[in-house]
């Protein structure tokens, strides 16, 4: 069986060379998320149209975790180019900062 981020990405190879969009999809596999949520999340991400609908996820967001809304912000942080929030990192336990720091450092490798 594949890894869950290329079950994900199916033929979409391009989404592993691209940072942007590597860092959001590793957001949705990531093992915080149930195979519900993640599958509520992906109906927003359209690796077709290589599109988001931001705002359609953090409203989805509302019935996560507070830990897993911070992650969704900082992989929206990160698919923009924009600053992380660290100082969010401290209401995370440590499987989730450990979750943020590898999004993060895989975003700028």
């Amino acid at each position: 069986m594949p890894p869950l981020i290329q079950h994900l990405i199916g033929p979409h190879l391009w989404v592993k060379r691209d940072p942007s969009w590597n860092a959001v999809m590793e957001t949705v596999a990531l093992p915080l998320f149930t195979d519900e949520e993640r599958q509520a999340l992906l109906r927003w991400i359209d690796l077709d149209r290589r599109t988001i609908d931001w705002e359609a996820i953090h409203r989805e967001g509302a019935r996560l975790t507070e830990e897993q809304r911070i992650l969704l912000r900082i992989a929206h942080a990160l698919f923009n180019g924009g600053p992380c929030q660290l100082s969010e990192l401290g209401k995370m336990s440590s499987r989730g900062r450990s979750a943020a720091m590898m999004i993060i450092g895989q975003r700028y490798l």
